[in-house]
C-alpha cells in the first residue's frame, strides 16, 4: 500500500513554509528539561530578537496548563496564551497544527516531549534538531543509547545535542564518548528572563 504523505510534509511546504525556523525539541528521559529549554528558546527567539514565536506542545505532559497558571499573559484564549511576540500552544493536535503553521510565525518550537518514536517523522522534518539529555552518569548513558539508536539516520551527527548545567569538562568528556557535538545549557532558574549567558548561548546558534 502507497503510504500518504505526512500532515507535517503538507505544512512544511505550505504557503509559509519555507524561510522561517522549526525547532524540534527530543528528551531522552523525562524531567531532563526539554520544557524549560524550549521555553527560554521562545523567550530568546521573542523577546531578544523580536520574532514572532509560536511554542508549541507535541506531547501529554500537560506542563504547558502549568506553566499558564504559573504567569500573567497579555492573552489568554481557547488552547494558547501570549506575551508580546510569543504564544505557547497547549495539547496541540496534528489537525490544530496545520492551522498553526498558515499562520504567519517567524519561528516555530515543537516540545515532542521524550517520545521519540511516536513524533520520528515529525521531529526529522524540523530544520532544527535538538536532543536534550541529563548530566549525571546515568543520564549519558541513556544519551548513549539514543545516539546509537538514531546513528543510522541521515544527518543525526549534525543535530544539536544539549545538557543543561553541564561543566565544560563533563561535556568535552561526552562529546568524545559519542563522537557528537555537545552544548551545556547555561542555567536560568527563571525562563521567562533571558539571562546574559543563556543570550550569548543562543546567539551562537540562532540570530
Amino acid at each position: 500500500m502507497k503510504r500518504k504523505p505526512m500532515l507535517f510534509h503538507k505544512i512544511m511546504n505550505g504557503p509559509f513554509g519555507g524561510g522561517r525556523e522549526v525547532i524540534g525539541l527530543i528528551g531522552t528521559h523525562h524531567g531532563v528539561g526539554v520544557t524549560h529549554t524550549g521555553l527560554m528558546l521562545a523567550f530568546y527567539l521573542g523577546e531578544e530578537l523580536g520574532k514572532k514565536t509560536a511554542f508549541l506542545e507535541c506531547n501529554n505532559h500537560h506542563d504547558m496548563m502549568l506553566i499558564q497558571e504559573a504567569y500573567d499573559w497579555n492573552e489568554e484564549g481557547d488552547g494558547s496564551f501570549s506575551f508580546h511576540q510569543i504564544t505557547c500552544f497547549k495539547e496541540v493536535t496534528s489537525n490544530r497544527i496545520i492551522n498553526i503553521f498558515g499562520e504567519a510565525y517567524d519561528c516555530l518550537i515543537l516540545d515532542f516531549g521524550t517520545d521519540f518514536l511516536s513524533n520520528r517523522e515529525e521531529f526529522l522534518r524540523c530544520s532544527t534538531k535538538i536532543v536534550v539529555g541529563g548530566s549525571s552518569e546515568w543520564d549519558i548513558q541513556k544519551l548513549s543509547r539514543f545516539t546509537e539508536a538514531t546513528k543510522v539516520i541521515h544527518g543525526s551527527a549534525s543535530w544539536k545535542y544539549f545538557i543543561p548545567q553541564a561543566d565544560d569538562k563533563k561535556v568535552t568528556r561526552i562529546s568524545n564518548e559519542l563522537q557528537r557535538k555537545v552544548w551545556s545549557v547555561p542555567r536560568t532558574e527563571e525562563p521567562t528572563l533571558p539571562s546574559y549567558t543563556s543570550c550569548r548561548f543562543f546567539s551562537r546558534l540562532f540570530q
